[in-house]
């Protein structure tokens, strides 16, 4: 997208929305290290697992990415004009997106350096997600249908619910993180029926 503005506006005018696309861009790729080869198939150093704490990419998020952020938000704020508080705040992004990016970069370097100074040879920083967490409470959300207040009791009984039905089927897709490689509780799942009890004999 990035290359495609700069293209399609040669004089310049897309420059910062290109700049932005690409800091973006970046961003997800510094943070979706999903595997050990990937950066060789797709080209992209960006996607390389986290092996050492001086990696060039902690600089880059903290001192390029995050300050870009903060630049933006000072020329804003010095800007010349009458502008009220809520004209301002729409010409940045949502302060809770602002927040959020702050929070997501520092909390990714400071866990990946502590990692790797416990010895930890590679990190794969794809795998810091609250798939497994959004996929829990949308169950939840399902099993209760239009009672969307549960109390305790309810979300109780619907979290054993689940976990029997996690036991025996496995969730094996969907646009959440999969767990397939699972193995379940039960090691085979059998049509075959119980015997029938006996009936006691009556006496005559």
């Amino acid at each position: 997208m990035a290359q495609a503005l700069v293209r399609s506006y040669p004089g310049g005018e897309a420059n910062e929305t290109a700049r932005f696309c690409k800091l973006m861009n970046d961003f997800f790729d510094c943070l979706n290290a999903r595997a050990f080869n990937e950066a060789t198939h797709r080209r992209n150093v960006l996607l390389a697992p986290y092996r050492s704490q001086n990696d060039e990419r902690f600089e880059w998020l903290v001192n390029t990415f995050l300050q870009y952020f903060c630049d933006w938000k000072k020329a804003i704020d010095s800007r010349p004009g009458k502008f009220l508080p809520t004209d301002r705040a729409k010409m940045f992004i949502s302060q809770q997106t602002y927040e959020g990016l702050q929070i997501t970069v520092h909390s990714t370097v400071e866990v990946v350096k502590f990692l790797i100074s416990q010895d930890v040879d590679s990190v794969l920083t794809e795998r810091f997600q609250q798939d497994p967490l959004e996929e829990y409470f949308g169950n939840q959300r399902q099993r209760g249908r239009r009672s969307d207040n549960p109390d305790a009791s309810q979300f109780a009984y619907n979290d054993q619910a689940l976990d029997v039905e996690r036991n025996i089927v496995p969730i094996k897709a969907g646009n959440t993180g999969k767990r397939s490689s699972e193995k379940s509780k039960w090691n085979e799942v059998i049509e075959e029926p119980l015997k029938k009890a006996k009936r006691p004999k009556k006496n005559k």
